[in-house]
């Protein structure tokens, strides 16, 4: 296995209809992480919608990036970040007139079972100087962690976790921390601390309110350019644009363009 590829979650997802193995096309869809479990549910309607099994390949949106600069096989890339995707269109490695901004998404901070939720900027300052580490994403890879710091940078908080922060390779690898106690507090989308929420492995302290980021928090969804099965590649996109696929998102509590 490529050393590109190790470490992240693959789902290989089979026609609903039960077609054989052999005889259906394939195609493969990085998508980010924060995706996962949403993507996990829709599986069937997808391939069946496609005709195509579909291999899902999971993981922080710049890696993913990286993946397909250097000829990883992708038909689809569905970012976390409108950056990652950006600069595959800028490399001529996507097809523009596919590209479609689909979902949108906010940030919080989780803790332990037990943190007490803050309200003010002033109760966050005085909780993130309380605590000895704080798990984020790689901001260079994890676009959850980019936007953490930019976060952070924004209430002038930045300085308080100086060499305090525990970098996760994806949103879901912050989520693991928090969750497995390695770290008190955490900042990830909203809607992975929302898939840990019936669980009640964590709880949700602080929400960052959205217009102090630079941008939104927007996920594009593209063909890639030397996609093998462009038409196929081409429904599945469709199919994340449609309604089906829409219900299940805002389900997981992503909000809709």
């Amino acid at each position: 296995m490529p050393a590109v590829w190790r470490g992240l979650r693959v789902f290989v997802f089979l026609l609903a209809a039960g077609e054989p193995l052999a005889a259906a096309p394939e195609i493969t869809l990085s998508a980010a992480a924060s995706l996962t479990s949403v993507l996990e549910e829709i599986k069937a309607d997808a391939e069946s919608f496609v005709g195509a099994r579909i291999l899902v390949n999971t993981g922080a949106s710049g890696t993913l990036r990286r993946q397909i600069e250097q000829g990883a096989p992708v038909d689809v890339f569905f970012s976390a970040a409108r950056q990652d995707m950006d600069v595959l269109e800028n490399e001529g490695l996507i097809i523009p007139e596919t590209r479609h901004d689909l979902l949108g998404n906010s940030l919080v901070l989780i803790g332990v079972p037990g943190t007490k939720p803050v309200s003010s900027r002033q109760d966050l300052r005085s909780l993130l100087s309380s605590i000895s580490l704080l798990a984020i994403g790689d901001p260079d890879v994890v676009p959850a962690g980019r936007y953490a710091m930019q976060a952070l940078t924004a209430y002038g908080l930045d300085g308080l976790v100086i060499g305090k922060t525990a970098h996760g390779g994806s949103v879901r690898e912050v989520l693991q921390f928090v969750q497995s106690g390695s770290a008190p507090l955490g900042i990830v989308f909203r809607t992975d601390a929302l898939s840990a929420a019936p669980g009640g492995s964590v709880e949700t302290v602080f929400a960052f309110p959205e217009e102090i980021l630079p941008a939104p928090i927007v996920y594009p969804a593209a063909v890639i350019a030397a996609s093998k099965n462009r038409a196929a590649a081409g429904r599945l996109v469709e199919f994340l644009r449609g309604q089906t696929a829409r219900r299940a998102f805002q389900r997981a509590g992503f909000t809709l363009p």
